[in-house]
């Protein structure tokens, strides 16, 4: 069967233009990293730990919070010196937040944190 004959091949081939058009709009805007550093949690037996990826954060530009059920991690990554010209860039500088949903209960006073090399620690005992 030939489309001509209906007169719709020009009506389907301006539909699958502005299909077309709509994915490429969708695509470009959808962000090529996550919201912020990588992340893995992990369940431990008595506590949940998070591993996350801060390479070039120093600690004192580190906060976490716990509000709810979540974890929340800010901090600031150092910018390019003033002097400085990057010829390119894959690391992004300036501020960031990761907020992270907790599976269970923890015990917020027995938390506990680690910087080292790169990789933040936090360890959050679970509660009962």
């Amino acid at each position: 069967m030939d489309l001509d004959d209906f007169g719709t091949r020009s009506d389907l081939e301006a539909l699958i233009a502005v299909k077309d058009r709509l994915d490429d709009l969708v695509l470009s805007d959808l962000p090529t990293e996550p919201a912020g550093p990588r992340a893995d949690l992990l369940d431990v037996g008595d506590a949940w730990q998070l591993r996350l990826e801060v390479p070039g954060v120093d600690q004192s530009n580190l906060e976490l919070a716990l509000q709810g059920d979540e974890l929340i991690v800010a901090g600031v990554r150092d910018t390019l010196e003033d002097d400085v010209r990057a010829v390119f860039t894959e690391r992004p500088t300036g501020p960031f937040q990761r907020a992270v949903r907790l599976p269970g209960p923890v015990d917020a006073d027995a938390a506990s944190a680690h910087l080292r090399s790169g990789l933040l620690v936090v360890h959050l005992p679970k509660r009962g």
